[in-house]
């Protein structure tokens, strides 16, 4: 009998860990990895109907792709043996599912050419590829057990392979220092969460090798943390430290772990604790870990925190259903969410991986979760978009403002990061940067993830690529290597959501400089951003920068204008009207270099290298400006309520308070920022008078609504519009 053969009360022999209810639980059959054999009748009540038909089809077609073979016999190859494998895991699948002998015999064949020379590898990340093989191999062979059609020998062959291969791996990235410290050490994110969950998984399926129960214990001592409240890598909030892209890359082998902890009755039981991967400089340091110390794995499938992290990649959701390109991104799906339907996760789960314009249904990214989407997406589930519209995650330093969650509505991400939310290999230096889609396209933007050096930050991680206020050509401190995170502590304040307002303010310093920048969203439609410099001296530029999706090599036009720049895409634009206290601005383009920052981006599904248009707005003014700044984006052929609004500047009399005026289909507001000590009273245009006791000033000239910002309020022909109540701002609707 192989070293899974006996039926087992609670944990596997030779795991570490003692099962919860050693003494009711029932025998465990298998397979009881993946899937379990309760699921069969599940599955094959599903698969005649959509999408459970198309994702079957789909596994199908990945059980007929043919052997590959290593590019280079006398290397290893994690690309190779990953495929592989999940073409195995398919056949096996079929084989227990309809009994399938031809399918069976493909899967053994496959387990049978698979090579255990790991340590001819030559990737220096190979560590973040390993769960392609080794969870895909370890399925495959309980699979094959439960349909029964798995020999002795060739069981104890395959298990014999996978322990051969995980124990190199092991010793290479775990116990050998410096690879350990180079590789995962300084990371604390996908790298030791992808590492560990590929030797957790093998050690699951190998029990009685000897190192088996020191591969969980150090595999659950990692999740336990990372996925923990202690780790960092995920904030009170639900936030994710490196962003939605390598957060995807995490989650999707993480809940397959999970799930086979769960299957297997390997969770909720004591081990030891493994410290050697802890680190003790910012942010890690008082972790707390104690080396050797008992403790009890409470799997994160079934915790609200694991939940939250699928929440908040939901919140940063673009119109079209991929993620936006922050931090060291490019557009990016997800994959694993909609499996939470059947551990607790509300239906926004689902509709949030059916409604997604270019992947929608997937089940690919980061790790191959067809089989489990089958099993564990609950269609009685009501797939109903999220309860929220606008939400704001301080802790994160996420502040998303939307009309709504269909593929046409209007979007803006407002970032202000502090802490471990920022202090991140993959993070950027974007304290209080924003990025804006709107009627099918995305318009201002991040500029993603250009890397042509492994052994430097991406081109675009720093401060100067992104939309944000730079002092004398400089933002934040630029980004270091490894654990030089560079950058300052931005936060996200003052936020205050509403129907036809909604409101959140970026604080950030540097240069000198407090830069506190203000967003108000406008009746679903538009934007208003003010940014209040404090603090700087005269004899300094002052820049108010944007990024845009059009111009130079982009599929889209850049202009531009007065005040600022127009970028036009085929079914959308967004004109960026910008004026600083001090009298005038001067609007230009940075010098352009090829591949160089700020027009280089990388950030589309394809990985497409390209540049975009840049506008630099300056003041001109001696000393530290306020700016005022319309974000006005429109559907291209539009007129009326979708068309592109008209915004004037208004005539104060005053340098040192300026504003616009904006005009839509049945509205026209205003807004007025202005330093202290200028002129608070206006004339407008209509002949109303329009007084602002404070710092900023927002009106509807119906008196509807308005905004006051450091100051007590903004009052329209003797109306208060706005009144603060002695608060920071004051927002009325």
């Amino acid at each position: 009998m192989g070293v899974l053969g006996a039926a087992l009360l609670g944990a596997p022999a030779g795991c570490s860990g003692k099962a919860v209810d050693e003494d009711t639980a029932e025998p465990l059959g298998y397979p009881r990895l993946m899937v379990t054999s309760e699921h069969k009748a599940i599955i094959l009540d599903r698969v005649d109907r959509e999408p459970y038909a198309s994702i079957l089809a789909g596994v199908r077609e990945t059980a007929a792709l043919d052997y590959e073979q290593d590019e280079d016999p006398d290397v290893w190859d994690h690309d190779a043996n990953g495929d592989n494998a999940e073409v195995a895991q398919a056949n096996a699948f079929l084989a227990w599912l309809y009994g399938d002998e031809a399918a069976g015999d493909k899967a053994r064949s496959f387990a049978r050419q698979l090579e255990s020379d790991f340590e001819t590898n030559n990737t220096w990340d190979v560590n973040i590829r390993m769960p392609h093989t080794l969870v895909g191999y370890a399925n495959t062979l309980d699979l094959l057990r439960g349909a029964d059609m798995l020999p002795e020998d060739e069981m104890n062959a395959l298990e014999s392979k996978l322990g051969a291969i995980t124990d190199a791996f092991y010793e290479q990235f775990v116990e050998e220092d410096v690879t350990r410290d180079l590789v995962l050490g300084v990371s604390q994110n996908n790298h030791p969460i992808r590492t560990a969950v590929a030797i957790g998984y093998a050690a699951l399926v190998t029990p009685d090798h000897p190192d088996a129960d020191e591969w969980l214990d150090w595999s659950l001592s990692e999740l336990d943390y990372l996925w923990g409240e202690d780790g960092q890598y995920v904030q009170d909030d639900g936030g994710v430290s490196e962003g939605p892209h390598y957060y995807a890359f995490a989650f999707s082998p993480s809940v397959a772990f999970f799930i086979a902890m769960h299957n297997s009755r390997m969770d909720q039981r004591t081990y030891t604790r493994d410290c050697i991967n802890r680190q003790d400089v910012d942010p890690w340091a008082g972790h707390g870990c104690v080396d050797g110390e008992d403790f009890t794995f409470e799997n994160p499938l079934l915790t609200d925190s694991f939940r939250d992290t699928v929440d908040w990649s939901i919140n940063l959701r673009l119109p079209s259903g991929l993620r936006p390109p922050l931090a060291d991104s490019p557009f990016t799906r997800f994959n694993g969410g909609a499996l939470l339907t059947s551990f607790g996760g509300d239906g926004r789960v689902a509709w949030d991986w059916a409604n997604n314009t270019e992947r929608p249904y997937d089940t690919s990214k980061g790790l191959d979760l067809a089989i489990h989407h089958l099993a564990y997406v609950d269609d009685a589930v009501a797939a109903d978009e999220p309860g929220w519209r606008n939400r704001f995650l301080e802790d994160a330093g996420n502040a998303v403002f939307r009309s709504g969650w269909g593929a046409d509505d209007i979007w803006m991400l407002l970032v202000a990061e502090s802490g471990s939310a920022r202090k991140t290999l993959h993070d950027h230096v974007d304290g209080t940067s924003f990025s804006l889609a709107a009627y099918g396209e995305y318009l201002l933007i991040d500029p993603g993830y250009y890397k042509p050096d492994e052994l430097d930050n991406a081109v675009t991680a720093h401060s100067q690529s992104h939309n944000v206020i730079l002092v004398d050509g400089q933002g934040a401190p630029d980004k270091g290597l490894l654990t030089d995170f560079g950058d300052a502590d931005a936060s996200l304040v003052n936020t205050r959501d509403g129907d036809r307002l909604a409101y959140a303010e970026a604080h950030q310093s540097y240069e000198g400089v407090d830069i506190e920048r203000s967003v108000i969203f406008v009746d679903q439609r538009y934007f208003i951003v003010v940014d209040r410099l404090i603090g700087g001296s005269a004899g300094r530029d002052y820049t108010f920068r944007a990024h845009g999706w059009g111009g130079e090599d982009s599929d889209g036009a850049f202009t531009l204008g007065e005040y600022g720049a127009r970028w036009e895409r085929a079914a959308a634009g967004v004109d960026v009207f910008t004026q600083a206290t001090g009298g005038t601005v001067d609007v230009g383009d940075p010098e352009f270099a090829t591949k160089e920052a700020p027009h280089v981006h990388e950030f589309d599904m394809e990985r497409t290298v390209g540049h975009h248009g840049v506008v630099d707005v300056t003041a001109a003014g001696d000393g530290a400006p306020y700016f005022v700044t319309v974000l006005a984006p429109y559907r291209v052929g539009a007129t009326g309520a979708d068309g592109p609004l008209t915004v004037e500047l208004l005539d104060t009399d005053d340098p040192d308070a300026v504003g616009w005026l904006i005009t839509g289909a049945g509205f026209t507001d205003v807004a007025v920022v202005r330093q202290p000590d200028s002129d608070d009273d206006y004339t407008l245009p209509s002949g109303q008078r329009l007084t602002v006791d404070g710092d900023f000033g927002f009106a509807r000239l119906d008196g509807s609504m308005g905004v006051v910002i450091r100051g007590d309020a903004v009052i329209l022909d003797g109306d208060e519009v706005a009144d603060s109540d002695g608060d920071d701002f004051g927002m009325e609707e």
